[in-house]
């Protein structure tokens, strides 16, 4: 129950964060896979296979680029009014307590124009389900540990290959970033719950004792780990 507790928190400083990278990991690649980049086969069952860095990264340690859900560049502020898809309100019935509008872009956007991964990296590289996510947190050995400095979660495969999540953090409209305790990174699913009038998509949380594939704020700057179509 403890745990439980923990996670819950931990997920909601991850859903509400707000964020900037530092300087050192803010940077942006040109629209093709670094040639470090590697799709490793972790054994699973659907025979997916996740590359090795995260989106704009050419090491297993570097965060790579933020995203909002959708958006395939990074920017400097992370909110609902900077969000490409929010449908602003006109302002003459604008009503704070009323529910937010977003642009209906696809219920799982994997290798189409709203894919930061595909858009990135190539043809040959898309965002991963939901499914796919939960597949890696259920198939897969989490271990956390250290590499090189950064904290993160070496996650090992059925056959023994692993791959290295950093904890990479959440951007958001101020000049904090919650790295080096939280990671995480988009699924390409939203999240169909209809409590939640399209304001979230699914996205994979983790920090030290905990790990799992729960809804976040589509508007929020995460991390996106590829794989391999």
């Amino acid at each position: 129950m403890k745990q439980i507790f923990k996670f819950v928190a931990v997920a909601g400083l991850f859903l509400s964060a707000t964020g900037c990278v530092n300087n050192e990991q803010k940077k942006n690649e040109e629209n093709q896979a670094p040639a470090k980049v590697e799709a490793v086969d972790l054994g699973l069952t659907s025979g997916t296979k996740w590359a090795s860095c995260n989106v704009g990264a050419d090491t297993p340690e570097s965060y790579g680029d933020y995203f909002a859900w959708g958006e395939t560049t990074s920017k400097e502020v992370y909110s609902d009014t900077t969000y490409t898809y929010y449908i602003v309100p006109d302002s003459a019935a604008a009503d704070s307590s009323a529910k937010k509008v977003w642009k209906n872009i696809g219920v799982d956007i994997a290798g189409t124009e709203y894919d930061a991964a595909t858009a990135v990296m190539g043809d040959e590289w898309k965002m991963p389900t939901e499914a796919q996510c939960k597949e890696l947190v259920d198939e897969c050995e989490w271990s956390w540990t250290e590499s090189n400095g950064v904290n993160g979660y070496k996650v090992v495969g059925k056959n023994g290959n692993s791959i290295f999540l950093p904890t990479s953090g959440v951007r958001g409209a101020a000049d904090v970033v919650k790295n080096d305790m939280i990671g995480g990174f988009w699924s390409s699913t939203l999240c169909e719950a209809a409590e939640t009038s399209g304001d979230f998509a699914m996205a994979v949380y983790f920090f030290s004792e905990s790990r799992a594939v729960e809804k976040g704020g589509r508007w929020m700057g995460r991390s996106v780990r590829a794989v391999a179509k």
